[in-house]
């Protein structure tokens, strides 16, 4: 049987594996799931269809599965559906999904999402992400696989974020954001390569230097339609399946309504990438 403090509230209909751990004062709806290894400390609240994985941790006062702050929720049914082996810090939310998202909001697996962030409706959390302290995503957010977000990044609605990215903590992003970059400031643009982020999750310095100049490549090439500079780039870096992700990740944000992030022109050369952005977030991309 779960272990359920006499102060916590359990609905009937909820469905808690055997070794879940319910803190005091929690509360647990009676669509909630709630799968092995999982603890649920002091105040925390599930609500509405939400499932939570193996093997997760919901501190103090995370509130998961409440309506979306969405003029356009009808009462729709819709979910939060978690992984496994996250870790969502004190007082974060995470809103169900709407219909016009698929009616549900997504997180992977091995997440840590740190105390008062917000994840709206319909998002998509990838896998090994990170979400620092106070970061909101509006509805319809994409976050891929190992993105850092700094403390009290804001994301635009329907913003992607592409994988091994990271911005700088206070950045403001409206556009989507390349995988495998740095974005800082308010409002965000890219300041060059992750390349220390990436060097420490493996990836070898020939990949990190072709990401390197294939961002040059494509940022900072002569005059040129987009579309020809991609294609040149394509033509240059093509036995490398990481600047091939970075330029698909390029083409379709450039088709869609919003765009993505770009360098600032006067960061030519080998300055936008090689030095440290000012607040360290080059030492954060662990």
């Amino acid at each position: 049987m779960p272990t359920v403090h006499p102060t916590a509230i359990v609905e009937d209909g909820a469905q808690l594996a055997d070794d879940v751990i319910v803190g005091p004062y929690a509360f647990i709806g009676p669509e909630v799931k709630v799968a092995e290894g999982t603890r649920l400390d002091h105040g925390v609240i599930l609500q509405g269809r939400t499932s939570v994985g193996p093997h997760n941790h919901l501190f103090p006062y995370a509130v998961v599965g409440s309506v979306p702050q969405d003029k356009k929720y009808e009462g729709e049914p819709a979910a939060v559906e978690i992984g496994a082996h996250n870790q969502i810090r004190e007082h974060v939310t995470i809103h169900i999904g709407t219909n016009l998202g698929g009616n549900v909001t997504r997180i992977g697996d091995h997440n840590l999402i740190m105390a008062g962030a917000h994840v709206g409706h319909d998002c998509v959390v990838g896998n090994h992400c990170v979400l620092a302290n106070y970061t909101g995503l509006a509805g319809h957010v994409t976050v891929e696989d190992y993105a850092i977000l700094g403390g009290q990044t804001g994301v635009h609605q329907f913003v992607k974020i592409g994988a091994h990215c990271i911005t700088s903590g206070g950045s403001k992003v409206g556009k989507d954001i390349a995988p495998y970059t740095v974005a800082q400031g308010y409002p965000a643009r890219l300041r060059g390569i992750n390349h220390v982020g990436l060097k420490r999750r493996g990836f070898s310095d020939q990949t990190v230097r072709l990401l390197r100049q294939a961002y040059r490549a494509v940022f900072f090439a002569a005059e040129a339609k987009f579309d020809e500079t991609l294609a040149n780039a394509r033509a240059e870096f093509k036995g490398s399946r990481e600047v091939g992700k970075f330029l698909d990740f390029l083409e379709e944000a450039s088709q869609s309504d919003r765009g993505f992030l770009r360098p600032l022109r006067s960061e030519s050369g080998s300055s936008s990438d090689d030095k440290t952005p000012p607040g360290g977030i080059q030492a954060a991309a662990s």
